[in-house]
């Protein structure tokens, strides 16, 4: 076995973010299946396991106490929260509104809190983006397609409640939108923490 080079790393990089960026574009332009290949993404980029490590921890073995911007997450007394802005128009058309990071309901913590603490609230089902993440990641998909999944997982996927105008109402895929929100957080905190490797 040979490791691989600071360049060839950069280039690694350079290539996650393209395709981590590829799909949020997508999924924000109204292809929600795509944030099967951001969950991938996220993964390979953030995710330690025994056997594997984070992408970026090759890069900055510190990339877990960088900052990222998040959402405030819901009061721990609230019971349902979707973290996601959502516009309905007359046609039963749903939109999910991408994040710029511009308005007070965001914050800067450490990618260590970003992928760990609680985030998506769904009655007493309470989610981190880690356990949104590698749902959709290991269950819908992107490693294979599982028949049985977490309570969670399936509360968010399909939750118990529609939204909608004009007798047209959708049944919300909170699973897929925290992992398309996780996903442009991600892009933001590449570009401001690995601006080197990007050029």
């Amino acid at each position: 076995m040979v490791t691989r080079s600071q360049a060839g790393n950069a280039k690694l990089l350079k290539d996650q973010s393209a395709l981590l960026k590829d799909s949020v574009d997508d999924f924000y332009a109204g292809v929600e299946a795509k944030a099967i290949e951001i969950a991938v993404r996220i993964r390979t980029l953030v995710h330690n396991t025994s056997s594997s490590h984070a992408f970026l921890a090759t890069i900055d073995p510190n990339y877990r106490n960088l900052d990222i911007y998040r959402r405030t997450p819901p009061n721990p007394k609230v019971i349902f929260a979707i973290p996601a802005g959502i516009q309905m128009s007359g046609d039963g058309t749903a939109k999910f509104i991408r994040d710029d990071f511009s308005s007070p309901q965001h914050e800067l913590v450490t990618l260590e809190q970003w992928w760990s603490e609680e985030y998506l609230v769904i009655g007493n089902v309470r989610s981190s983006k880690k356990d949104v993440v590698l749902d959709v990641a290991n269950k819908d998909g992107g490693a294979h397609v599982d028949p049985n999944v977490p309570e969670r997982h399936a509360a968010a996927s399909e939750p118990p409640f529609l939204f909608g105008v004009n007798d047209n109402f959708k049944q919300p895929n909170l699973a897929r939108v925290t992992v398309a929100q996780a996903g442009n957080e991600l892009l933001d905190y590449i570009e401001r923490h690995f601006s080197a490797q990007l050029a």
